[in-house]
């Protein structure tokens, strides 16, 4: 017995063909688009030589949403003839059962196709097959006179051979055997095949020859024990020999008798070993050691000199010409790279050939008008780039000064690269294209000038770039504007007008850069007023070293870490600001607080005994890991260090709002990470306090501040410092006091 579930179904779950007629219908856009498109369709298919219904058509184009192309390949798929594809089965292989119940099949099958095989199947049962029957070939007309007289041969030959025969059977055999065949007169003679000949060869020697016959084994000699006792000595033989039973053969014997002390005694054999041993050894030990010192570099430390650097450098003062490093600042594209390039080129410092070689490179790059830039520009990614990314920097001289030049980035994204470069300045070059003044104003131009205030350099030179290519050229006006536009923003930075220089100038054709504009034509004005960019450089020199920072302790922040040869693996380089250092001083490392051994000293390329205040110098140091140095790091005396500290109390002015916010702190090269936790108050021009605690200091403000880094940093107060947030600088200022 089954149950079963009745289920009672409404009218309207019964399915009709109604509800497809109803959804068929179609509405008054879709007939439209029917009628714009299916025309379309028709004439893609009329191009193949196909052709379709509109009904078909309609249809493609409702299923594929109106999509044209797609409706044309769907038609064109159907109405194209495929080839039939054969499957070829690959036949298995049949198992022994198969292939048993096969031959079964064969031998039931053996009859098939004979006459009586439609028997009826009661009759079937009865049949027994049977083999062939074969006849006998006979020949023709029975038996003929030829084969009578064949047998009566053979019955002759059979007569004669049994009177022949003897006892001896197996003598009667061999001859039977030996006896030839009589040929029958029926058969056919057998031909046999000619059988092919070679030539003979040589019958080669067996390889390897035959052996000798080995000679008789000998009895090997009984080994000869050596003997473990030493001879005596002639003295031993003296006396424990009778000298009746001596018998003396010749001199040499005779010479032995008489002076039996000639030998060596045991003693003295064994020290003349002993020390042919320690000769040796100390033989190969000072070839090893000068294999080492070929191959190896020589780590041996450099003991200090002991040098008074404050008394040579007090006395060597008036002799040797003044140095200054400046830094060139300014909007990216304006032209700084190649204007130094220029004053390189016409100084003397780098050979025309190698611009040459430069300009040829560049064409090849398609960009030839960079080929001074490449001067500066060494990396690859800044010529190919044609922007500069890192501090680039230069040591030449002139007859009155040792300049080094620091190129600084223009780009936004390398502004940290540009504050390492204006920290070790003495002065600026701020470089301004006179036909894009309004771009570089409004871009890196202003930023720059009060990176570089705040980085505290005082003295800058301001060189009107391209103004040969202004129209007209050389446009007196076009330089008044450039002064009148930039004098404001060097104002509102601090700096004072008598430390302000304009010098107007082409660095691309190298006029008024270190030679002088001609008196004639329509740059006479730039000649008879203007001074060139070389001897405004030298004329903003200034002392920078003087005897109080040489006195104080060394202070040197870490510009880069590199490997300065294969006899220095460990170089640093910075500028020193303030102190002295000498080869061998032992120095100290903030804030990883390691030791370190000054191995040599460089100075614009050049090895020294010692570094003042004031020098951008490179430092070769031992007896320290790498992995204690980074860019960043300060290099202290080690008697009086710079101690690390994370809470500074800074005095900031403020650029940008300023609230208690996440920063990026910067001094020099350090780059580090930090937040400002509180506002202690804002003040006048005047230093004095106006708001405690305020909640928030507006651009153009003094406020003083609590800065708090993530990680410790070797910094005292009065080191200038730049605060920048989300990419822009916000706030100059400078530390008061540390650790408070």
């Amino acid at each position: 017995m089954h149950r079963v579930k009745k289920v009672e179904y409404e009218d309207d779950d019964l399915y009709s063909g109604e509800e497809e007629e109803a959804d068929a219908e179609y509405t008054a856009e879709d007939r439209d688009n029917f009628a714009t498109l299916t025309p379309v369709v028709r004439a893609e298919l009329e191009e193949a030589r196909l052709h379709a219904s509109d009904r078909e058509i309609e249809e493609a184009l409702w299923h594929y949403y109106w999509d044209v192309s797609k409706s044309v390949a769907y038609l064109k798929n159907t109405r194209t003839p495929r080839p039939a594809q054969r499957t070829e089965k690959k036949e298995q292989p049949k198992s022994k059962f198969d292939q048993a119940v096969q031959k079964s099949a064969e031998k039931a099958d053996w009859f098939r196709g004979i006459p009586w095989s439609d028997l009826p199947p009661a009759q079937l049962g009865l049949i027994v097959p049977c083999e062939p029957v074969t006849h006998r070939p006979m020949m023709l007309g029975g038996s003929s006179k030829l084969a009578k007289l064949a047998e009566e041969r053979r019955k002759k030959a059979a007569a004669a051979q049994s009177a022949q025969a003897t006892p001896d059977k197996a003598l009667a055999s061999l001859e039977r055997l030996g006896r030839p065949r009589e040929a029958n007169e029926n058969e056919a003679p057998l031909s046999r095949p000619d059988t092919k000949k070679y030539p003979l060869r040589k019958r080669k020697e067996s390889s390897p020859p035959p052996r000798e016959p080995s000679p008789t084994p000998q009895t090997p000699p009984a080994e000869v024990q050596p003997s473990l006792r030493t001879s005596p000595t002639a003295f031993g033989r003296v006396l424990s020999t009778n000298p009746a039973a001596v018998r003396i053969n010749n001199a040499a014997a005779l010479d032995e008798m008489l002076d039996p002390f000639a030998d060596p005694s045991p003693d003295d054999a064994v020290l003349r070993i002993t020390k042919a041993k320690n000769t040796s050894n100390e033989l190969a030990n000072k070839t090893k050691d000068l294999s080492l010192e070929q191959h190896a570099p020589s780590q041996a430390n450099v003991k200090s000199k002991g040098l008074d650097v404050l008394k040579i450098w007090t006395e060597e003062k008036p002799k040797r010409k003044p140095s200054a490093a400046f830094v060139v600042i300014g909007h990216v594209d304006h032209g700084k790279s190649t204007l130094m390039g220029r004053l390189l080129l016409d100084t003397g410092a780098v050979s025309q050939r190698d611009i040459d070689r430069y300009k040829k490179q560049a064409t090849e790059l398609g960009k030839a008008s960079f080929a001074l830039a490449w001067v500066m520009d060494t990396g690859s990614e800044e010529r190919e780039r044609g922007v500069t990314v890192d501090i680039a920097q230069f040591h030449f001289s002139t007859d009155h000064v040792d300049f080094t030049i620091l190129d600084a980035p223009g780009h936004r994204d390398f502004i940290p690269n540009m504050i390492a470069g204006a920290s070790m300045a003495d002065l600026a070059v701020l470089v301004i294209d006179a036909n894009h003044l309004e771009s570089g104003i409004k871009g890196q131009t202003g930023e720059h000038i009060v990176l570089a205030k705040a980085c505290g350099v005082s003295r800058i030179v301001v060189a009107v770039n391209k103004l040969d290519a202004t129209n007209p050229p050389w446009s007196e006006a076009v330089l008044q504007d450039v002064v009148a536009s930039i004098t404001p923003l060097l104002t509102a930075s601090g700096y004072k007008p008598e430390n302000v220089r304009f010098v107007p100038c082409s660095g691309l054709n190298g006029q008024n850069v270190v030679k002088a504009m001609s008196k004639k034509g329509d740059a006479s004005w730039v000649a008879e007023g203007y001074r060139t960019l070389l001897e405004e450089l030298e004329s903003c020199v200034a002392p920078h070293d003087t005897e109080e920072m040489v006195r104080a302790p060394l202070r040197m922040q870490i510009a880069d870490v590199f490997r300065g040869s294969v006899t220095n693996p460990l170089s640093i380089a910075g500028r020193i600001t303030s102190g002295h250092v000498q080869t061998g001083d032992t120095v100290l490392l903030q804030p990883s607080n390691e030791r370190a051994m000054v191995r040599g000293i460089e100075v614009g390329g050049n090895g020294q005994e010692w570094a003042v205040a004031g020098q951008i110098c490179t430092l070769h140091l031992t007896e320290v890991d790498q992995q204690h140095l980074r860019a960043g790091d300060c290099v202290c005396d080690a008697k009086n260090p710079t101690p690390a500290a994370k809470n500074f109390v800074v005095q900031l002015t403020a650029l940008d709002s300023i609230l208690p916010q996440a920063v990026d702190v910067h001094v020099g090269r350090l780059h580090a990470a930090g937040s400002i936790t509180a506002l202690i108050s804002t003040i006048d021009d005047a230093g004095e306090v106006e708001r405690k605690k305020p909640r928030v200091v507006k651009a153009g403000q003094k406020a003083t501040a609590r800065l708090v880094l993530d990680a410790g940093a070797a910094l005292e107060a009065g080191t200038r410092l730049i605060i920048r947030a989300n990419g822009s600088t916000i706030a100059v200022g400078e530390i008061i006091r540390a650790g408070g």
